[in-house]
């Protein structure tokens, strides 16, 4: 698999293509945490192995839909966050904004960057007119992150065998705001390469 896939610069953040090389970090720092997994879909299988399986996933989905998840990583340093983008969810037919951060990285507002860069890339970059968001009621962390970027709450739903709150936003809904946004589109993406691109 190869092509252009697009990366997205904003104040802090690089979201980037994920490569084999981040497997270990993602492996660590968001699929062997107990609290970072306690708000994801629970799955029975080593960290290393959902992370290898998570590659797969989104990179077939990258080649589908044109868009995806990034590796999250520090723009000038190119340490490894987390992971975050775009989903679009076989059983319903819609897109979500999805984030999942390293613990050490919580509370500086770096899930809402990664939020509002994700759903200004879907808005303006892949056209879409309807984004939701979802969370497990009780993460409130995960919720306020939703109502910043502009979403409201729709409705409760029940997917991946969870109880979730579902919030949405239109494309005429979604604020832009002066905060730095550049999309980065000319550097090649190859499925077997060893080293992430854009650092």
């Amino acid at each position: 698999m190869s092509g252009k896939r697009p990366a997205v610069e904003t104040e802090r953040l690089l979201l980037r293509h994920f490569t084999t090389a981040d497997l270990d970090d993602w492996a660590d720092s968001i699929f062997a945490d107990p609290e970072v997994t306690r708000y994801l879909p629970k799955r029975e299988i080593p960290p290393h192995q959902r992370a290898e399986r998570a590659l797969q996933y989104v990179q077939e989905h990258w080649a589908r839909h044109g868009y995806g998840l990034w590796a999250v990583t520090e723009r000038t340093s190119g340490q490894f966050i987390g992971q975050g983008g775009l989903n679009y969810l076989e059983e319903t037919g819609e897109v979500e904004v999805d984030y999942a951060l390293a613990k050490a990285y919580w509370g500086r507002g770096i899930a809402t960057e990664t939020a509002r860069a994700s759903l200004r890339f879907g808005f303006e970059y892949h056209g879409l007119e309807r984004i939701i968001g979802l969370a497990m009621p009780e993460n409130i962390a995960s919720r306020r992150v939703l109502e910043r970027t502009g979403m409201v709450f729709v409705k409760d739903t029940h997917l991946f065998g969870l109880d979730l709150v579902n919030y949405a936003i239109l494309k005429e809904q979604f604020q832009v705001d002066n905060s730095r946004f550049m999309i980065i589109t000319d550097v090649p993406v190859m499925q077997d390469q060893t080293r992430p691109y854009y650092k």
